[in-house]
C-alpha cells in the first residue's frame, strides 16, 4: 500500500474522540443504573486521543497524559461519583484537544503551515 493512501485513511480517525465520549454520554439514558456510559465513553475517548498523539510527528504532552486524567476522574472512586455536568466538561474537553491535535501536530510524513 502506498504511504499516500495510508494516510488519507487516517485523516479522519481524530473524529473518534468526540463519538466516543459524546456517544457514552448521549447513551445514558439507554444504560442500567449500575454502568456509566458517559464515564465509559470519557475512558475511552481519551484512550483514542492519546493513541493519536503517539502516531504524530511531534508528540502533544497534554494529549498524551489525557488517559491519565480519565483515570483519576472516572475510574479512581471518588466519594461521589462524577455525573452529568463533568462528563460534558471533559468530552468538550477532549473536542478542544483533538482538534488543537489536528490543526497544530502533523502526522507522520505531512508537511504543515504551522513553523
Amino acid at each position: 500500500m502506498a504511504e499516500g493512501s495510508s494516510l488519507r485513511g487516517r485523516r479522519h480517525l481524530w473524529v473518534l474522540v468526540p463519538a466516543l465520549a459524546w456517544g457514552g454520554i448521549l447513551a445514558l439514558p439507554f444504560s442500567p443504573p449500575f454502568l456509566s456510559l458517559g464515564s465509559i465513553g470519557c475512558v475511552l475517548g481519551s484512550l483514542a486521543i492519546a493513541g493519536l498523539a503517539l502516531t504524530r510527528q511531534r508528540k502533544d504532552i497534554v494529549s498524551l497524559c489525557t488517559p491519565i486524567f480519565a483515570a483519576i476522574i472516572f475510574v479512581t472512586p471518588p466519594e461521589t461519583p462524577p455525573g452529568l455536568p463533568i462528563q460534558v466538561l471533559y468530552a468538550a474537553t477532549l473536542t478542544a484537544l483533538v482538534i488543537r491535535l489536528e490543526k497544530r501536530f502533523p502526522r507522520d510524513g505531512e508537511m504543515t503551515g504551522v513553523s
